[in-house]
């Protein structure tokens, strides 16, 4: 879609993502007077960054994208200042046009275009894919193109530089470009590149000394002459490489040093293939256009797609790969309440990736555990199988069974345990796993541990058959006496606690259907039949829990707030997604539930309730924290599963809210998940907004 500079439409002025596949790294622009630039490791824009793209006539002012801060110029530090020729002006806002597809961004000002290049393909396994296809699909480096046209009678200069939050340069041996300490890439194979580092472009344009690499300067690029009538095309690598072991706690390198020697060999092999990549990208941004989505869906899915990648790491386990997904700014490593709504990009793309981190959760982030039930919190009866909420953060690996997140004896707050959503979370990515790739030997791997999670999800309710509700009643031995949280961990209890959720008990019933499936694939049939019994009982209490009048179902099933939620319906996404579609029916086994939870949904919608006032959705009518790839999801299960659709106007309302969330209430944090009144709140520069992907499944 394309966007202005001008506020007065869809604006340009964001940050957004662009991203190599599993390097942890960033090259983040977008933002007008901000940080712009490469970073690595840091879950943030960097400090301190600038991205300088323009041109300059003669010896007339540079005309430069406005990607860096407008700020004091260092040379007064040197004093130099004094007599120093000004020649900048960065171009208006009004006269930026960005083009922003799937793939390909790209701004267009005066005579000069700028584009970042994103592939998103089908990523091969790296366990078993050829060197070639792997070097392709795991360069760490992402594309540049500037193009500037002359079309004056004098002579044209073309800039394209960058000032890394600080870092110095230094020349890339055996190749045309500079380097930094920490393993940032610049390069370009244009013969006529001339390279500087100075204090800021001015300093290079005008300078009277010889040296084009002055050491104290942190602006590093590259200088090449425009013929008049001419137009230059400058393809440009960014890469980062960092050898060695990248984390603690279990010693890994990435990937990528298996593939590639270093910088040198990255952005040789990244400028090499600067044209199939710009194909590639141009085909995916074609796809997304013809999607039947409208513009501002298809700018989520992109935005969406590039906030993941960004996340992601590739690691080497002793010669075994070992995927894993960044939290955004949390920098937490797999957090499985974000794995669960990742796993339909990553099924649609690489489900080897899925299956990875399941096998990382079942080996070495499981754990047994006890429950109790709060009316006697002393008395610890059996539970079963869990999982850690995540692996560990900061490249720091957890102990095994641990989170980085998970605080012992806490009671239905921030860092306290989620224990039964993890445990429903992996029966879900299996089940979803299972579906699309059909892979048996993954589920004759694992039968052991998915009769161990049908056991542990009942006991969770309750371990006596005939105390069982459909719920979650029982907290798991690690809360102490306090008690459980879901990922929805900054809500108030409508969505935050587990005990009796709504939200959850769904999701429970997701799980049992799911592991009816998966046991009756395995032939255990009785098995499979306990875990329909158990999704008919959790039906039978959701139905029971209605209000015959409103059709509002309460946030709690028991107790407390009765405030009503839209994640209710979230559940649903599992079972429809592994072809389950007689379960999630009318006339199917748990039709009437499915018939209340469409009379909730279609009740909550209304302003005031569970719609902001600009038509944005809010998850709880009790809470202003709302998070974007919640939305997108429930979006999906509320049209593709219950046949809910807003009306066009309030539809056309609601996607411009979202969007606008992105682009204005987040321009500072790239894509970002969670929202207060439409303005980014925390969860920012995040990889789970990718539910997203499930929209191209209805269109």
């Amino acid at each position: 879609m394309t966007l202005h500079g001008s506020t007065t439409d869809r604006t340009a002025d964001f940050h957004a993502h662009h991203a190599p596949v599993g390097a942890l790294a960033s090259f983040t622009v977008g933002r007008f007077d901000g940080d712009n630039g490469p970073g690595c490791e840091i879950g943030k824009a960097i400090p301190g960054g600038g991205v300088f793209a323009g041109y300059r006539d003669g010896d007339g002012p540079i005309q430069l994208l406005p990607f860096f801060r407008i700020a004091p110029n260092e040379r007064a530090r040197y004093g130099l200042e004094a007599g120093a020729k000004q020649t900048r002006a960065c171009f208006a806002a009004s006269e930026i046009r960005r083009d922003y597809g799937w793939c390909t961004d790209r701004w267009s000002a005066g005579d000069l275009q700028l584009s970042i290049l994103s592939p998103l393909g089908e990523l091969p396994d790296p366990a078993t894919a050829s060197r070639p296809a792997a070097r392709d699909a795991f360069c760490p480096a992402v594309s540049v193109r500037l193009v500037v046209r002359n079309p004056a009678r004098v002579q044209r200069t073309a800039v394209f530089a960058l000032s890394p939050g600080g870092e110095k340069w230094l020349p890339l041996p055996e190749r045309n470009g500079l380097q930094t300490r920490g393993g940032l890439g610049l390069a370009c194979a244009h013969p006529a590149a001339r390279w500087f580092t100075n204090f800021d472009i001015e300093g290079e344009l005008n300078r009277t000394h010889v040296q084009p690499l002055f050491g104290l300067g942190h602006v590093g690029g590259l200088l090449v002459d425009v013929p008049a009538g001419g137009e230059v095309v400058l393809d440009v690598a960014i890469a980062w490489y960092r050898p060695g072991p990248a984390t603690a706690g279990r010693p890994m390198a990435y990937w990528y040093t298996r593939l590639f020697s270093g910088l040198d060999d990255v952005v040789a092999h990244q400028l090499a293939r600067t044209g199939a990549v710009a194909a590639a990208c141009a085909a995916r941004d074609a796809e997304l256009a013809a999607a039947r989505l409208d513009d501002e869906q298809r700018f989520v899915i992109a935005h969406a797609t590039r906030g993941y990648y960004a996340s992601t790491q590739l690691l080497d386990d002793a010669g075994r790969p070992r995927w894993v997904v960044n939290e955004g700014e949390y920098l937490m490593m797999n957090t499985f309440d974000l794995t669960v709504d990742m796993a339909f990009h990553e099924l649609r793309y690489h489900p080897w990736a899925l299956a990875n981190v399941l096998e990382q959760f079942a080996t070495d982030y499981s754990y047994r555990s006890r429950v109790f039930h709060p009316a006697e919190p002393q008395r610890l009866l059996p539970g079963g199988v869990a999982f850690a909420h995540d692996m560990g953060v900061t490249n720091i690996w957890s102990a095994d069974g641990r989170s980085s997140y998970e605080i012992d004896g806490l009671d239905r707050a921030c860092f306290s345990h989620m224990s039964c959503e993890e445990l429903l979370n992996w029966v879900l990515c299996a089940g979803v796993y299972w579906s699309k790739t059909r892979d048996r030997a993954f589920v004759d791997r694992h039968a052991g541990l998915i009769g161990e999670c049908q056991r542990s999800i009942l006991n969770r309710d309750h371990p006596e058959p005939a105390k069982r509700r459909g719920w979650m009643q029982c907290e798991d031995e690690r809360c102490r006496g306090g008690g459980e949280i879901t990922t929805y961990d900054s809500l108030d209890h409508s969505l935050g606690q587990s005990r009796a959720n709504l939200y959850l008990a769904v999701k429970m019933w997701s799980a049992h259907v799911a592991l009816a499936a998966l046991l009756r694939e395995l032939g255990r049939d009785s098995e499979a039949a306990a875990s329909d019994a158990a999704a008919s009982l959790t039906a039978r209490a959701v139905c029971a829990a209605a209000d015959p009048a409103t059709g509002l179902l309460p946030a709690l099933l028991e107790g407390g707030t009765k405030a009503p939620i839209i994640p209710a319906i979230e559940g649903l996404a599992y079972p429809w997604y592994m072809g389950l579609k007689a379960a999630c029916s009318d006339t199917g086994p748990y039709g009437a539930m499915i018939v209340a939870l469409r009379r909730h949904i279609q009740a909550v919608l209304r302003e005031g309730v569970c719609l902001y006032a600009d038509g944005g959705w809010k998850l709880s009518a009790s809470a202003d924290n709302s998070w974007a790839s919640k939305i997108h999801l429930c979006q999906h299960v509320a049209r593709a599963v219950l046949g809910v659709r807003q009306d066009a106007v309030a539809a056309r309302r609601a996607d411009r809210a979202h969007a606008d969330w992105q682009r204005i209430g987040a321009a500072d944090h790239a894509v970002s998940d969670q929202f207060r009144s439409g303005r980014a709140h925390g969860s920012l520069y995040y990889p789970r907004i990718v539910t997203a992907v499930l929209w191209l499944d209805e269109a």
